[in-house]
């Protein structure tokens, strides 16, 4: 009924403006696809919005979404409008990066999500330091995803569309069609980590046209300190990918799906943190996280983050308010997000390091920052008693 102005996902809090592109590998349905997140040399100058872009970005992504929560497309559409519009990502578009070391976070989206559902997340490390690959997975688990076929089919921008499959818990199968599709995930991640060789090498290609070329990153990804990180089914996908490549040297776990790898042999050293929602675990999830941190005390953490649910991880709170647990108190979404990135940060810290001396006054004050946050909000240490949060 009346023009606002463009709202947009919280800013990035470090020391760097990130900047973003998309990347696709090649041509065909093995073809990898990345959003990738980095540091800028625009220290922090996110004064310019002309540069940010949409969150989502084509109409198969919401179709996606509706089909995953039995809701109609204009329905998920409206509600966006109605919450205040779709919101801008506060990340500047095809900048050129900046010329230092960045350590790599690979990022695994969970079921029926997108390589954009953490933008808020991934800004959020980029604008650290990081080098960001948010991988959108071809297994059907997506929302939606696409490739094109040929030079041809990318010229007129005929996609061809993978479409989300769903299931139903309890049907037969449902185990053996999970762990199938787990496994595919761990052979897009170990190529992407092939890929990844490739970019620091200076050898790497993007069919899709971009103003930044992947050859700018040549030699300064940090591959001693490749981090994995993953939501849900992401999180299972973390975990049974540090247990089969020594490539990626620490992990941190968002409200882990265990059931696509109950039977798995998950035997990995690296250090690994477990960040909960309070409403997700059931009790045999549960006790399978419960089970590997205490297999190994010394460099596994878990932490439950009081009044969230399985959404406060990714962006959704930011722009459509909480669809899960409708009359239960929640942390504000701004609040949750600063809390998950916080303990995510205060992690990588620890285990990776979080770049040179110049710029660890920066981060010290914005982990000082939200420590308020992490406090007020009411992380608690391990993961029970779910019912006393």
């Amino acid at each position: 009924m009346w023009k606002n102005a463009p709202r947009h996902l919280p800013l990035p809090k470090g020391p760097f403006a990130p900047g973003c592109f998309d990347w696709m590998s090649d041509f065909g349905a093995t073809s990898t696809f990345v959003r990738v997140y980095y540091p800028t040399a625009l220290l922090n100058k996110l004064n310019d919005p002309t540069k940010w872009f949409l969150w989502s970005t084509h109409p198969k992504y919401i179709e996606g979404f509706a089909k995953l929560t039995n809701l109609w497309g204009s329905l998920i559409r409206m509600a966006v409008w109605y919450y205040g519009g779709e919101p801008l990502v506060p990340c500047m578009w095809q900048e050129p990066p900046a010329k230092q070391k960045m350590p790599v976070i690979v990022l695994s989206h969970g079921f029926g999500a997108t390589r954009f559902i953490s933008s808020n997340l991934a800004t959020e490390l980029a604008s650290f330091g990081f080098f960001v690959a948010s991988i959108e997975h071809k297994d059907t688990s997506a929302a939606a995803t696409y490739y094109y076929d040929s030079p041809e089919s990318l010229k007129n921008d005929q996609r061809t569309w993978i479409e989300h499959v769903r299931m139903q818990l309890g049907q037969p199968n449902h185990y053996e069609i999970r762990n199938a599709q787990i496994h595919n995930r761990l052979t897009e991640i170990k190529k992407l980590l092939d890929l990844l060789q490739d970019v620091n090498a200076g050898s790497a290609e993007n069919i899709l046209p971009s103003a930044v070329s992947l050859r700018e990153f040549e030699g300064i990804l940090d591959l001693d300190k490749i981090s994995m990180m993953g939501h849900s089914f992401g999180g299972a996908t973390t975990l049974l990918t540090i247990s089969n490549d020594d490539r990626i040297k620490c992990g941190v776990i968002l409200d882990c799906w265990m059931y696509p790898i109950k039977n798995e042999p998950l035997n990995f050293k690296v250090p690994v943190l477990f960040i909960n929602s309070q409403t997700f675990h059931i009790e045999s999830n549960l006790q399978a996280i419960e089970k590997l941190v205490n297999n190994r005390p010394e460099n596994r953490e878990l932490v439950t983050i009081k009044h969230s649910t399985h959404e406060t991880q990714t962006d959704t709170p930011h722009i459509m308010g909480y669809w899960l647990n409708w009359f239960m108190y929640k942390l504000d979404p701004e609040t949750g997000s600063n809390i998950n990135n916080y303990l995510t940060l205060d992690f990588l810290k620890k285990y990776i390091g979080l770049g040179d001396d110049e710029q660890e006054e920066t981060r010290r004050r914005y982990l000082s920052m939200h420590e308020k946050d992490y406090v007020q909000g009411g992380v608690r240490y391990g993961a029970r008693p779910i019912n006393k949060l």
